[in-house]
């Protein structure tokens, strides 16, 4: 992302650019960028919880429990060995 911007700006600085050209890399990348946190968030939300963290932010309202397990596809029974 550093490296866009710093090309970005040179190129803007130097009078290079197309607006058109500047503005499709920026929503590719910020696109991936925010795919990534996304990603992210996903994983924290649904593997790194701590019992005691789902406990207090689900565990109280039946709806985010439910809303919790549909966006992590979490299975209705326990796996087998």
């Amino acid at each position: 992302m550093k490296t866009l911007i710093a090309l970005t700006l040179a190129t803007l600085l130097t009078g290079c650019a197309e607006y058109g050209v500047v503005k499709q890399a920026v929503a590719v990348n910020g696109a991936k960028a925010a795919d990534e946190a996304r990603e992210t968030a996903e994983w924290t939300l649904c593997d790194a919880i701590t019992v005691g963290a789902w406990r207090r932010g689900y565990a109280g309202d039946p709806k985010k429990a439910e809303g919790w397990k549909a966006l992590c596809a979490q299975p209705d029974a326990v796996p087998a060995k």
